[in-house]
């Protein structure tokens, strides 16, 4: 895939038909993430179908390939999104989300730990998680003062009671295994 030279707008993306939900811009730059590994798209699955399961009346679990516009020059594709409302545009939320969930693996984890929850925190994204299927561990962030601070960090074989942006246990493990029956 050829990416337009930077600096780069949101509407340059739009204007050239570039759609690909691995594209994501950082202050005007593009950067084309991997296609997911079998485990991430496993886990990033299943959470999925369990926060469809439980969200509350006013939350939107949006389905994978959706895109948060944070700024005019800043688009980034979280692996999961929860959002006061389904209403994207060209695969793209406008509005603050509630909650975006990023899964790491072994070429997105300094991005999704730094990069990425640095523009979320700037945007004022309440809640953020980071899961880490390699070593079955979630951290959860919540934003207070402006700032990140870690909410839960929950190993292989603990669990996470959220509260925000609804009540929902996860447990890490069962995120990843017992592989799905096929």
């Amino acid at each position: 895939m050829t990416v337009p030279a930077p600096p780069v707008t949101v509407e340059d993306l739009d204007a050239g038909g570039y759609d690909d939900a691995r594209l994501e811009l950082l202050d005007g730059l593009c950067l084309l993430r991997p296609w997911p590994t079998p485990l991430r798209a496993r886990v990033t699955s299943r959470l999925t179908r369990l926060l469809t399961q439980v969200a509350t009346s006013g939350a939107h679990v949006l389905p994978a390939g959706v895109g948060v516009e944070l700024s005019a020059r800043s688009l980034l594709v979280p692996d999961v999104v929860v959002a006061p409302s389904a209403e994207v545009v060209g695969r793209r939320l406008r509005e603050t989300p509630y909650l975006v969930v990023e899964v790491a693996d072994a070429s997105t984890r300094r991005y999704d730990r730094t990069l990425k929850l640095d523009l979320y925190r700037e945007r004022g994204v309440p809640a953020c998680w980071l899961i880490d299927p390699d070593t079955a561990t979630l951290e959860a962030f919540e934003l207070v003062g402006g700032v990140y601070v870690t909410a839960s960090a929950t190993g292989p074989h603990g669990e996470f009671n959220a509260t925000r942006p609804f009540p929902v246990t996860v447990r890490p493990a069962e995120l990843i295994d017992p592989p799905d029956a096929e």
